[in-house]
């Protein structure tokens, strides 16, 4: 038997060990310690989101039926957005037009996500009749985000072509 003690290497090593996999668990576990200095939107913007996604389903429901929206009808919500290529109608009437020195309007996306297409693990836009995307407003192109959704239907003019099966996902980005 050995009557020596713990040596100062002995400790070194197992601290250093047990310091480098304390470390190790927070860095390469997603979402840990370095998850706050990933690049995100910022706080303001999902506020804006929301109000977007509220205003569009209080503002195009079908009277009498909520969050049924009046797509290709009159004052609907495909002949409103196709005619504000830019959003900022929208921005302006849900008061998220907050432009300033500091602050600039926030980049916006509509879209109509048909939930069967959610099952298949694809969020992209659904089509009308005519093969036209239910999206509206600036292209999403890989930058932090904010998003609100809304389970909605739609109610068509010509209801032989329903783009809801059994329903769709309103999402608002906001960048």
């Amino acid at each position: 038997m050995d009557d020596r003690g713990q040596t100062a290497q002995d400790f070194a090593i197992g601290t250093s060990v047990l310091l480098i996999t304390i470390i190790g668990a927070f860095v390469f576990i997603q979402g840990g310690a370095l998850s706050v200095y990933e690049d995100s939107a910022t706080p303001i913007e999902q506020p804006q989101a929301d109000r977007v996604a509220s205003y569009l389903v209080e503002s195009y429901s079908v009277d009498g039926e909520p969050n049924v929206l009046r797509y290709n009808q009159s004052r609907g919500l495909d002949r409103t957005l196709s005619a504000d290529t830019d959003l900022s109608n929208l921005t302006a009437y849900a008061g998220v037009n907050v432009s300033s020195t500091r602050r600039t309007n926030p980049d916006l996306n509509v879209s109509i996500v048909n939930s069967s297409s959610l099952e298949n693990g694809s969020r992209e836009p659904a089509r009308d009749g005519g093969g036209i995307v239910l999206a509206w407003g600036t292209d999403y192109r890989d930058q932090p985000y904010v998003t609100s959704t809304r389970v909605v239907r739609l109610a068509n003019d010509d209801d032989a072509t329903p783009q809801c099966d059994p329903t769709c996902w309103l999402v608002v980005r906001a960048w």
